[in-house]
């Protein structure tokens, strides 16, 4: 009974004693869904593109930043650091359609499944040979994205917002805002659409749906 009580009980008792708190909180937890909702964007993309449940996505995030702290470290600039990585990841979402998904297609989803699943722990595997498994901190001053953090006072409080997570909020609603024009103002983002909607159909007017895959495990 404690413990629900400090769940659900407690947490709501201190915002009453203390505003600034539940403001925090909100914040706080705002900047946290859009980043999750970036990654869920590319766990529907896949799913509605070619029926697979891809475990691999959360990996392949932590790979993508991984391989730009160590292009970066190789002395390669910031930014044509970012260009790197979105070259190797298209490579990746290359392979990962011919080696994988060209091979289990019309298969039980269940198999597609744990093909992901595998290929996650193939990814870890060759993550921690690559890169080792020594932490590393993330580049974004050298990105040009601020540092320090704002303070709000309020209720004899204050409302603390880091620089950096204002900048993820607004890169994420971009990118959230690009990927819709995307798909209604582009031929491909339509030809998406239309693989979601009716994968035969879509095949049926000349889509190809391999590189639809590409492109969706590439985004």
């Amino acid at each position: 009974m404690d413990l629900l009580t400090g769940i659900f009980v407690t947490p709501f008792a201190e915002m009453i004693d203390m505003p600034d708190l539940f403001f925090q909180a909100l914040w706080d937890g705002f900047v946290s869904g859009t980043l999750y909702g970036l990654i869920a964007l590319g766990f529907v993309l896949i799913f509605k593109a070619s029926g697979v449940f891809n475990f691999a996505q959360p990996i392949l995030v932590v790979l993508a930043a991984l391989a730009l702290i160590s292009f970066y470290k190789m002395g390669i600039p910031a930014w044509i650091s970012v260009i790197c990585v979105l070259i190797m990841f298209y490579g990746l979402a290359w392979l990962i359609e011919r080696l994988i998904l060209r091979k289990l297609v019309n298969t039980d989803g269940n198999i597609l499944f744990m093909s992901t699943v595998a290929l996650s722990f193939i990814i870890i595997g060759a993550a921690q040979w690559i890169f080792g498994g020594r932490p590393s901190s993330m580049i974004h001053k050298e990105l040009g994205f601020p540092t320090g953090s704002l303070e709000w006072p309020m209720f004899g409080g204050g409302v603390y917002f880091e620089m950096l997570d204002i900048s993820a909020a607004i890169v994420a609603v971009l990118l959230i805002v690009a990927l819709g024009l995307f798909f209604s103002r582009t031929k491909i983002g339509r030809g998406l659409r239309a693989v979601a909607d009716d994968p035969q159909a879509a095949l049926s007017v000349g889509i190809s749906l391999n590189q639809i895959w590409v492109i969706v495990w590439f985004v």
